[in-house]
């Protein structure tokens, strides 16, 4: 519609311009009415600018309406409803299209403020920037963290640590640092997470920044306290009763034994027993505190694991065969679920092995009390991560109570009366220096799962599968 009546106005323009042309050539060369023909001549000119203005319009109303949209200005409006119809509908259209651009514009504006209220709001630090290190964002926590006021590129980080700068700038996709950094008379301990994308074809790292120094002094001065109230708990249940026990030995010897030897008087017999008894609690309570510390070296004293190629399946073979006696002695039934031959890990095997008694050892305790007792072992690779290999202990005892759960991989804590304490807490330490960890899933009533997570060595054989 809107082409159509420019068109016709364009049309009738030029008729009556083509008219007036005519008429004017006519007086010229047919009479000698000069006043009329310089008038006419007036006429051709008007026409002719009213024409060019005519064209020319829509070409400026064009050009300032993509100029504004070029520009992201979509404040600008077209008066419509002063224009002639010709010009009306076609700056409804243009004001049509700002408010829709001035719209997308509104929305962006509110998730980027959206998005900004979110990254301040968290608790850790937040940083983006690209390849060459200029930031893109960065929020308060991490201007806090690291002093700064402003951050426009990574390598002005320089003069708070070029280790903190050379790790921003290695660090890949999904990987993982820690970073000791010194301000001022502060230490700072930060772990970083990193992860890649692709914008407007930048290229983008975003890394989270969190100081754990004091989390992980915190951490260490629980587990300094847990240490010490196990071993204060442990040497005085072991030297009071030797105290007490030596104090009254004591007093028999001299009330019994040197004072009757020196009146000439014979020893009862009665005093000699309890004499013996008293030394042999001693000796006993001396050897039990003497198993202690010898367990304690032991925790403190894991040697590091010596990392070789081992195949699951030999490795849960062996530990069968060590087991396989001791579990038809107690009638409980074994059973191993193997994962491929191919599957290996690269781990020390005498340790592994150690992790894999323990957790046998525990689950033929915990179910030789139930009807039908068993313990399974099932190891399988991740079907959604074939890198992960998983093996899963479980046997059908009943179960472990809630207030115990939480307490079983401390060192030394037992609810055996002939237990140390100490197997879990060192399996639990064997699965760290591999890489790995250890998870329990139990409730009371039901089956105990002790699930060890380990990382395979990769080779095309194992991805095919």
């Amino acid at each position: 519609m809107v082409y159509n009546a420019f068109r016709l106005k364009l049309l009738l323009r030029l008729f009556v311009l083509i008219g007036a042309i005519v008429l004017l050539l006519l007086v010229l060369y047919r009479t000698d009415w000069y006043v009329t023909a310089f008038c006419l001549g007036l006429l051709v000119v008007f026409e002719v600018y009213e024409l060019m203005h005519f064209v020319e319009r829509t070409n400026r109303d064009l050009s300032s309406f993509l100029e504004a949209i070029r520009h992201s200005d979509f404040t600008q409006r077209f008066a419509a409803s002063k224009a002639n119809t010709t010009y009306q509908e076609l700056y409804n259209a243009f004001n049509d299209i700002t408010a829709a651009f001035q719209r997308v514009k509104s929305e962006k504006q509110a998730n980027h403020l959206y998005l900004q209220a979110i990254v301040e709001h968290v608790g850790i630090g937040l940083l983006s920037y690209d390849e060459e290190g200029e930031v893109y964002l960065v929020n308060q926590v991490t201007k806090e963290l690291l002093h700064v006021p402003h951050l426009h590129t990574i390598r002005s980080l320089d003069r708070v640590s070029e280790e903190l700068v050379q790790v921003l700038e290695n660090i890949g996709n999904h990987e993982k640092a820690l970073v000791t950094i010194q301000l001022r008379h502060e230490q700072l301990l930060l772990t970083l997470h990193a992860t890649e994308l692709v914008s407007q074809g930048r290229k983008l790292k975003i890394v989270s920044l969190q100081n754990i120094q004091s989390e992980l002094e915190e951490q260490e001065l629980q587990t300094w306290q847990k240490v010490i109230r196990v071993l204060t708990h442990e040497i005085m249940n072991s030297i009071t009763p030797i105290i007490s026990l030596t104090a009254t030995v004591g007093g028999l010897l001299d009330s019994q034994v040197i004072d009757r030897q020196k009146a000439g008087e014979p020893l009862e017999e009665e005093t000699l027993e309890d004499m013996q008894a008293g030394l042999r609690i001693i000796e006993k309570r001396s050897t039990g505190m003497l198993h202690f510390v010898k367990n304690y070296r032991r925790l403190m004293r894991l040697p590091t694991p010596e990392l070789r190629p081992v195949k699951v399946n030999e490795l849960l073979r062996n530990v069968r065969t060590l087991l396989a006696p001791e579990m038809e002695t107690h009638r409980v039934q074994l059973s191993f679920y193997l994962p491929d031959e191919n599957v290996q890990l690269l781990a020390d095997a005498e340790q592994l092995e150690q992790v894999l008694i323990n957790l046998v050892k525990n689950g033929m305790e915990a179910c030789q009390h139930v009807a039908d007792p068993c313990v399974d072992v099932v190891s399988f690779v991740d079907e959604k991560d074939k890198t992960r290999l998983h093996i899963n202990v479980t046997d059908n005892g009943p179960g472990i109570p809630e207030d115990v759960i939480d307490k079983i991989f401390i060192p030394f804590y037992t609810t055996k009366k002939q237990g140390s304490g100490i197997g879990l807490s060192l399996s639990k330490q064997i699965m760290q220096q591999h890489g790995g960890s250890i998870r329990v899933h139990s409730k009371p009533g039901q089956p105990t799962t002790f699930s060890l997570h380990l990382k395979v060595i990769m080779n095309e054989k194992i991805l095919n599968n």
